[in-house]
Formats: C-alpha cells, structure tokens, sequence
C-alpha cells in the first residue's frame, strides 16, 4: 500500500501508514512492530457513496437557513464530534452553499474534502510525521503557502497535534469563512481543552488560547452518533456572542451572528 500511494514506511523506522486508497478513496491506516503487541493494527473506513440529507443528520429547514446563512455571511465555524460522527461528510454539505467560484482553500494530511466543484479552489497536502511521501511539506510550510495565495475561505480538514497551531495562525490572521473539524464531546470543549491540549501535546505553547477561540470562532456545530447509527447535530452555539442557536437537539434561536 505504502508504494502505491508513494507514502514512506519501514516497519523499523517509519512503522505507521495513513493513506487512502486511490479509487475508492478509503482511509487506510495501518501500525505494525513493537507497538502493536498482535503484529499489526489495521482499519480500513470505508467511504460511501451514501450522502445523507440534511433532514437525516437532525437539521430542520430552520437550521438550514442558519447554515445558509452562516457560510454566506463567511463566518467562522468548527464542526466538533466524537470519531466516525460524519464531521467531514457535515463539511462537505457546507461547502455546497458556497459559489463555484469562490477562492476555496483546503489544507488536510489526508484528501477528504470536495473541492472538484470549485474551479479556483486549491486542494493542499501536509506531510504527516510518520508518513511522509516525497515532495511534501509541513503544516508550517503549508500555512506560510495558503497566506500567500489569496484565499476566500480556508479549510482545515481535522484539527491533530501537527496543525492546531497552523490552524490558530489562519484564525488570528483576518481570514473570514474558516472551517475546520475537530474530536470533542460539546462546544465547551471545543473551545476549553481540545485546542490546548493538540498545542500541548505538539510541543508548542500559546497562552490563553480559549479566550482566543471565543474571539474568533463565531459559530460550533456539534454531532453525536445516536445509538440507532444515524449521526445528528445536537448543538450549536455561537462563542463571539455567548449564545446557543440549538442545545440538546432543540432550535432556540433564528438569527445569525
């Protein structure tokens, strides 16, 4: 797999493999050696051609109004749930309220996002620590690149250790339509722990990053999967403005920020 997709791996130096697998666009991952007591640790998550409707991840048209109404007015957003909740899938919905023409930049490690429908968007790839393909840069690198090619909304795939910090400097930077997905259980700690703790965890420092995020972020949308398997926004709350639109499944407010 790791020479099919011209990604490195040696089961001694680079023993972990994140890739997808060409065509069918499944997200491969992969650890072997002493780190996996059984030899290998191995999922593959399949990607469906199944897209569901807004009505089947718990959205009224009054939510999808404010959905509308949010991407149109470039705001802000973080979409915040638990693994295999359909984040980027929530993503890929959003991005169909947007223009065709609209100046969309995608930053990810692994290709999610779709970005086919915009003819001058740009699809950017970051390099992953332990699985590099030749030719790749940074988030580092990627963040001083997407500064500097003019976007009109700037996409992060998932928030991780290697780009919380990339993806605060595009917060801090102007750039209004931000988006970005990220693993939390609510807004709150989206906005009190996650960010800090990928920061902490990548060796870097940035003080009072969640005063920071109310500043800037100016809607979070959260998913849970129910236990009948369908994923459904549950809440959404609005840090610039201290106010929750939805809370615990339940539309509270009309307006947009």
């Amino acid at each position: 797999m790791a020479n099919f997709t011209g990604v490195k791996f040696d089961p001694d130096t680079s023993p972990k493999l994140s890739c997808i697998i060409p065509e069918v666009r499944h997200r491969f991952e992969c650890l072997v050696g002493s780190s996996a007591p059984y030899g290998v640790s191995m999922a593959i998550r399949c990607k469906h051609p199944f897209t569901p409707t807004w009505e089947q991840v718990g959205a009224s048209p009054e939510i999808v109004e404010y959905l509308k109404s949010a991407m149109a007015a470039e705001l802000n957003m973080i979409i915040s749930g638990a693994t295999n909740t359909g984040k980027t899938t929530f993503i890929n919905k959003l991005l169909d309220f947007l223009p065709e023409d609209r100046r969309v930049v995608a930053l990810e490690d692994t290709p999610e996002l779709h970005m086919d429908r915009f003819w001058d968007g740009v699809a950017l790839l970051a390099a992953r620590e332990a699985s590099t393909a030749s030719g790749m840069i940074d988030w580092r690198q990627l963040y001083d690149h997407q500064m500097r090619i003019t976007p009109d909304n700037v996409i992060f795939g998932e928030i991780s250790t290697q780009n919380a910090f990339a993806a605060l400097g595009s917060l801090n930077s102007g750039i209004t339509g931000f988006m970005c997905t990220i693993h939390a259980a609510s807004p709150y700690q989206v906005l009190h722990r996650k960010f800090d703790q990928n920061i902490a965890w990548s060796g870097q420092s940035m003080p009072r990053v969640p005063e920071f995020l109310a500043e800037l972020v100016d809607v979070i949308v959260q998913i849970k999967r129910s236990s009948d398997g369908w994923r459904r926004i549950t809440d959404i709350y609005e840090p610039c403005h201290d106010r929750w639109v939805m809370k615990d499944g339940h539309f509270l407010e009309r307006n947009t920020a």
